[in-house]
Order: C-alpha cells, then structure tokens, then sequence
C-alpha cells in the first residue's frame, strides 16, 4: 500500500453505474467480475502513486500527491475496463471524478469538505465518464498530458454542496467523448432552492430518516417551530435526488391560508398543466398516478386536515409516490410514519457541570455549538470558543434547547454582545416563563416564541414598525419595494436602507443576492408569521396591502412592454421573482374588490403567465375578477383585460372562453373607437375559425388586420395578418404563398425582436417546410425556437417542437427515431395537460397509421417508451 499523503491532496473517487441491477439480473457471474473490476481499479490507483484508503461496495476512494496523477490513474482503469472482457454481465462501466484540497488525516481515514465535494463530483458523472472539479482542471493546465484534452461543462449546483461547481471532462483519445449533461440540481427534475448556509450535524437524523423512508411512503418530520424541519427535509430530498426518476419537488405550504389551495399549490410545484372540465384534483392524480417522485410538503400544521387528505389521495391513487411533511403536528392517516426531529445535540448544564482543563474543545463536538460558532464567525470573523467563554456558551445552547432557529438568532448578537452578555439576557428573559425554579425544561414554543419577542423587544420603535410592514409581503422584497409600501407615518424614505440593516444584524430577515448584484430580504416562516400578526394587530393592515397592491400594478405596467420586446427574458426573469407578491397582489384586488386594479394585473402580466406560470390559478383568479361589479372600469381597461384572458384561455387550451373574451373585447374596442386592438382582436378569432375549418371568415378577418395594419403603420398588425393568411393557403395546398407569407411575417417580428411570438412564427414555417420536404429549413427552424423556449424558461411548447421532429424523422425514412419524439412529446403533452386542435389531432393520427406501417409493434414500442422516459431536451438535442 502506497503511503497516505497529507495537506493538499489530490482524492480519485470511481463507482460503478447499474451495479444494483447487475447484480439482481447475474447473482452468480457478478462475483467474479467485481474482483477483477477491483484488480483494474486497485493497479491503475497503485501504479501511478494512489493510496487507496476505503472501499465501499464497488466505490473505490483514491488519495494522490498530485493531480496529475489522478487523472493518469483515472484513464489506466477507464482503459482496462474498457478492454475488460465481461462475459455474461456485458461491461461493467464506472464514473469517476477527480478533486483537489486539503484534508484531515487520522485513523487511516481522510476527513473533510474536500472529499464530501470529490463524492459528489464523481455522482454527477456516468459511466465511463472522468469529471474534475474546476481546482483540479487549473492545477493541470501547464501540465501537457499525451492524448488527453478538457471540455468545460459548466457550473452545477452539485447535492449537499452549498458552493456551485464548475465541472471539466477529461476526453482521452481511445474513450468515449459523448456523454449526457452531469446529473447535477439543474438537471435531475427538482424545485429545490439553493441553500446558502452550510447544514451542520444531523448525520444520525438523516441516516434515520433515508432507513425509514425506505420502508414507508410517508414519512412525517414533527417537532415544534425552528427544530430544523424543513432544512433536514430539504437535505433529505438533495440526497435522494438521484433515487426518484421523475424527481423530488417542495411545496411550501406556509403561504397558503387557504386549505382549498393546497391542491393548487402540489399541482403547480410539479407541473400538472389544469385540464378543462376536469376537477383540479382529479387533473394532479391522473398526472402523478405512474410517476416515481418524492413530494416534500412543508409545514403542513396550519391546514393540516387539507394536508392529510390529499395525501392520503396520492398515496391510494400513485403507487411510486412518496411523501416528507413537515408539520408541528403528525397527518394521523394511515400507513404515516412520524419522526420527531430532536433538537440538536447540546451539552446540558441544567444535568452536568462542565469542568476540565479541555472544556473548549470537548464543547466544540456538540452540533448546537458547531452551529453556534458557525453563525457567529459568519458576522463576527474574529471569533473563538475559549476555555474562558466556553461556560457561557454551554449555557445559551442549553437554555435554547438546542432549537437551531433560536441558536442562530442568538449567535446573531455576537456582532454587539460578548457570550456572556448573551446567556444573561436570555436567562432574565426566559425565567418568565419556567413557571418557578422547579420546572424541569422549556417548551419549545414557548422557547422560539419567547426569542422572537425577545429581539422584538430590543428593537427601537422605527425598526418595529418596519418589521411589521416587511409582513405585508410574501416572499422576497426588493429595496424598491420595501421604499414604496413601507415608508411614511413614522418611517422616512431614506431610513429604509439603514433599518433594514439593523434588522439584518439581528437575523430577523436575511439578505439574498440575485445574479445581477441586487439584493432580496426575506425572513423565515415562523418570522414571518410573527410580523404579520404584529401587522394584524397594528391596525394598518388594510392600508399596507392597498400600498404593496398599488406598488407591484405599477411594476406589473412598467414590465409589460418589456415582455414583448429585445428585453424580454430579463423582464421575465424579474417578474418571476416577484411571482408571490403578484399572487398577493391579485388576491387583494379581489378581496378589497378593486376590480380595475385586477383587470390591470391581468393585462400587464398575461405574458409572464403563458410563459411561465400557472394557467389554471390565472383562469380562477380572472372568473372571480369577473363576478364582481366593474362599473366605473374604463371600457379600455375592460377590453384589454378581455384581451389578455383571451390569450390566456388559448394557452390553456380552452378554445370556446377564448373566442368569447376576444368577441366581447372587440366589440368594446369597436365602441370606443380603437381600431388597432380590434384587429388584434379580429385576428386572434381568426386563428379559432382557422382550427374550426371556418377557413373564408378567417381569410376575412387576416385581410383586415394587414389593412389596419397598413392604415395606421402597425407592423405586428400585418405580421399577424400575414402568418394568418400563410395558414390559410396552407389550407388550400398551395405551399409557396403559404410559406412567402409566414416567411414576410417573421422578418417583421424579427425586426421587433418578440421572441416569444417568433417561436410561434417558426413552427408555422417549419409545418410548411416539412410539407415541402425542405428539412433543412424545417431542422433550423425547429432549433430556433427550440432555443427560444430554453431561454425563456417556458417547456410547454416542447411538444410541438418534439411532434415536428417526429414527422421529419418519417419522412427521411428513421421510424425509430419517430417514434421516440412523438414518444417524447406525448409526455410533455401529458405532463401539461396540452389538447391538440381537430386539425392537430388528424395530422397525428395520420403519423401514427404511418408509424405503425413502418415499424414492427414492438419496434415503436420500444422506441416510443425511450422517449417517453427521457429528458425532452435530450431527445430535442439528438435531434
């Protein structure tokens, strides 16, 4: 064995892909062929100065002096195992993954964050694959390695690692090159957020938890409010990633007030697209009913007979679903396991003394301290746990019974208190509520709570009165918010910033930064609760909506030109920042029943909707905008909200209440005289009576837009007209005016640079195209809006693009390959609950009568089903 090396060292991690089921499908040849897998691995490690420190299963951990040797190690067993052959197993294939930094060596073991990052280097590979993290790949630029070159593949978020990691290939002449994206967060399906604080201890709880789930569907993290429950969940849920094909997903329940929501809010976490006249519920069964997935429903206490019976429904109806509530209570429905998550490991000084010479670092084991002195060092860089503050410190973790909320709004003031100051002013306020000298322990809500108010307390009277207006958000906040709905009757504009700091100093909110160097103030739930009961209590909770309502309109109305222009997807992207305030926003303007405010968000935001957000919620929110009274409504703001719902009733596929909100805003615009939008208007049921094979009255009202068009100098105007009467000599047969007319339609939106409508324009091209036979054009087309969609975060059109991949594929004589995108496609249409139009739906079937004919049945099966299973942006890509 080579000798161990020490300080900065280089650590090769490999593991073999599929080795579960090798060994279930060849009990009696995996034996043999994972001994000689550990020969190769064990040689190439040796060889070149490796010292192999631990073997887990098939996994082997590799210390090297350099990197250099890494990688050459690394290739030596990529190579043999290549050459290997396996017999009756077929090859046995490893990942490997490669990094550099220092470690701790003791005991014949390394310890560290540096192998934590190495292991997840190597998960995110595939077999075959050699990943290096982005100090290993500098390490090795000088060094010139025979027959070996780098690909950059990006930065990841990589599971349990708080910092991203940008990866590197290795391509060696001789190995495979092509592999699929690394299974890093941004790839395998999931909604769960970046952490941006390291998670300490927990190790016993989190080995626990994974046993448990293993043997239950629902698993029940209980314990009072700031135990942790949902930051345990969420490393729960990064650590199982890679065991849920279709993905773990979090649905933050502490938002909704509502227990009728709840179904909404699953149904939007993971994609189920509402289906017309079909129950909500009903729409996310049949969604989930095949898929393996973990839901993680957190903090379930406040709605919890809601919780629990649409979990008991999914649990009954989806047999590959599993499910981690958080709650302060368990769901009490059957087959439900609870876990009550402990409070962290502390030393108690209400049972033993802490005596010794080494009281420092005997206390420094203890996970509550370990976070204390995390925290703390984050705002107080300078700070240390002695022999001298260690007493103090044992106290405040003791009297916080461990909570970790507690503790980290207590190590919060080591940036103006000493230890000392701390554990005295948390023992004066505590003793209220102990009940006399001989209660035996605090109630842990009472112990949170008792914090709470405790840094509420210390607070000056301008800093209450913000903290209570930062209640009247949800979500994030930006500074421009917060200046606008917070400020006056006690507050001045200009102090927002600095109190806002001052309650950042006190971890009462926290500060995010954004990707553009701006700045979110958020504050966790129990927080946020206590703010708006202090809001609630204040008396100017009403006044407090009506400014954040008036706020998020006026931004609402400055983003809406922007989302149809060059700017869009950044204007997209600040909006879907914001998606919680607008939510708010309109749910107030129902409440209130301001009903032109409503009308107004609807109008300004109907595109980050059809992109992005929840069609089915938006159809809600707009029917009861509609049943209030709109007397005094402008007949301008009437029809452009009719407009906009018009547009959002297409998206969802509801052709019928799409005609109808476009009939009524037309004849609204007619009456005051606005002959643009009318044509608009006009246009759009053009495109209805097109899908109807009503093809001259759509020809009549496509005329017309290109004549207002041309009369009052609109561009979009003829380029909605011109793609409309493409689509009516498509109609006719005849294919070189249909395609000059769309072509003429998308130079003018290029020159407006709509991207979102230029996707639109291309699939007309591209169906035209392919009726040419003119695939080039049809590839490129396709591409482009492929693009497009990926870039503005939308992923329903996928399976338009995915249908016309498959009719390329048939033409040019690859069934396989068409029946895996039209397989691809029917499940994005699946997952979003999209309807073809009777036109849409012949050419369908005319495909699939075509695939039938060309491919055995268990040939298009096959086929279909791969597609189905995969990534749709994989297959968009093989395309």
């Amino acid at each position: 064995m080579q000798e161990a090396p020490q300080g900065t060292v280089t650590f090769l991690f490999t593991d073999i892909v599929g080795s579960t089921r090798l060994w279930e499908r060849f009990p009696n040849a995996m034996g043999s062929a994972l001994a000689r897998h550990d020969e190769l691995v064990r040689e190439a490690a040796e060889s070149y100065g490796g010292h192999v420190f631990k073997t887990v299963g098939d996994a082997f951990c590799v210390a090297f002096k350099t990197p250099g040797r890494a990688l050459l190690a690394a290739i030596h067993a990529q190579r043999g195992l290549a050459a290997e052959p396996w017999g009756e197993t077929g090859p046995l294939t490893s990942r490997m993954g490669i990094h550099t930094g220092t470690a701790e060596y003791r005991d014949s073991d390394y310890f560290g964050g540096t192998l934590n990052r190495a292991s997840r280097i190597e998960a995110a590979g595939h077999g075959g694959q050699i990943l290096l993290s982005q100090i290993s790949y500098q390490l090795l630029e000088d060094e010139r390695l025979e027959d070996v070159a780098f690909k950059s593949l990006g930065r990841h978020r990589l599971r349990n690692l708080d910092r991203p990691e940008h990866l590197y290939q290795a391509v060696v002449r001789g190995l495979t090159e092509s592999f699929p994206h690394p299974r890093s967060m941004e790839v395998l399906p999931n909604n769960l957020p970046a952490q941006t604080t390291s998670f300490v201890g927990r190790e016993r709880e989190m080995a626990e938890i994974k046993r448990s789930l293993e043997k239950t569907r629902l698993l029940t993290l209980t314990g009072t409010g700031g135990t942790g429950k949902t930051r345990l969940s969420l490393e729960t849920g990064a650590q199982l990633i890679n065991e849920f094909r279709d993905g773990v997903w979090l649905i933050e329940l502490a938002p909704i007030t509502e227990p009728d929501r709840i179904v909404e809010a699953v149904a939007t976490a993971v994609g189920a697209r509402g289906e017309p006249e079909r129950p909500e519920r009903e729409t996310l069964l049949n969604f989930l009913r095949s898929k393996n997935v973990l839901l993680i429903l957190d903090n379930c206490e406040h709605i919890l007979a809601a919780a629990a019976a649409l979990a008991a429904n999914l649990l009954r109806v989806c047999p590959h679903l599993k499910i981690l509530a958080t709650s302060r209570h368990n769901l009490a429905i059957a087959g439900e396991v609870t876990y009550p998550v402990p409070p962290l490991a502390m030393f108690d000084v209400r049972l033993e003394e802490l005596t010794g010479p080494d009281i420092a670092e005997r206390l420094s084991h203890y996970e509550a301290v370990k976070l204390f002195i995390e925290r703390a060092v984050s705002v107080r860089p300078d700070f240390a746990v002695t022999n001298a503050n260690a007493p103090a410190l044992a106290e405040i973790c003791s009297r916080l019974d461990g909570i970790p909320l507690a503790i980290e709004l207590a190590a919060a003031r080591i940036r103006v208190l000493d230890l000392d100051q701390i554990a005295e002013r948390l023992d004066n306020r505590f003793r209220l509520l102990r009940g006399g000298s001989g209660s035996s322990g605090l109630p842990h809500q009472q112990t949170l709570q008792a914090l709470i108010d405790w840094s509420h307390d210390l607070l000056s009277e301008q800093e209450r009165i913000l903290f209570r207006r930062l209640g009247a958000f949800v979500g994030g906040r930006s500074l421009e918010a917060l200046e606008a709905v917070c400020a006056g009757d006690g507050i001045d504009e200009f102090d927002i910033l600095d109190l806002l700091q001052q309650l950042v100093d006190k971890s009462l909110i926290t500060v995010e930064r954004e990707s553009g160097g701006s700045s979110r103030h958020t504050m966790i739930e129990s927080v946020w609760h206590y703010a708006r009961e202090k809001l609630e209590s204040s008396g100017e909770a009403d006044t407090l909506r009506d400014r954040h309502l008036d706020y998020f309109l006026r931004f609402a109305e400055t983003a809406a030109p922007h989302l149809e222009g060059p700017k869009q997807k950044e204007w997209l992207d600040r909006c879907q920042r914001e998606i919680f305030n607008f939510r708010f926003a309109f749910e107030w303007a129902i409440r209130s029943r301001k009903t032109e405010a409503g009308y107004r968000l609807v109008k300004a935001l109907y595109r980050v909707v059809e992109i992005r957000s929840n069609l089915e919620e938006t159809s809600k929110n707009i029917q009861q905008l509609l049943a209030l009274p709109d007397e005094g409504v402008p007949d301008l703001v009437k029809a452009n909200f009719r407009l906009a719902a018009g547009r959002l009733a297409w998206a969802a596929d509801r052709y019928s209440e799409a005609r109808e909100f476009y009939a009524e805003a037309q004849r609204l615009y007619d009456a005051i005289g606005d002959e643009d939008h009318s044509a608009i208007a006009g246009a759009f049921q053009g495109f209805l009576d097109r899908a109807d094979g009503l093809i001259e009255p759509a020809e009549q009202r496509f005329q017309q837009a290109i004549a207002i068009g041309n009369k009052l100098d609109r561009p979009y105007l003829r380029a909605i007209g011109l793609s409309g009467l493409g689509s009516v000599a498509m109609d006719r047969g005849d294919l070189t005016k249909a395609r000059e007319l769309k072509e003429q339609s998308l130079a003018i939106y290029e020159r407006q640079q709509d991207y979102w409508v230029i996707g639109f324009i291309l699939w007309g091209i591209t169906i035209v195209a392919i009726a040419q036979k003119d695939h080039a054009r049809s590839r490129s087309c396709l591409s482009k809006w492929a693009f497009i969609a990926r870039e503005l975060g939308n992923r329903w059109v996928l399976s338009y693009i995915l249908d016309c991949h498959g009719r390329i594929a048939l033409d040019t004589d690859e069934p396989k390959r068409a029946a895996r995108f039209f397989g691809a496609g029917e499940a994005v249409r699946k997952h979003f609950a999209g309807q073809f139009t009777p036109s849409e739906q012949a050419e369908h079937d005319t495909c699939l009568a075509r695939l039938r004919q060309a491919l055995p049945e268990k040939e298009l099966n096959e086929s279909w089903e791969s597609g189905r299973l995969a990534s749709p942006w994989d297959v968009i890509e093989e395309a």
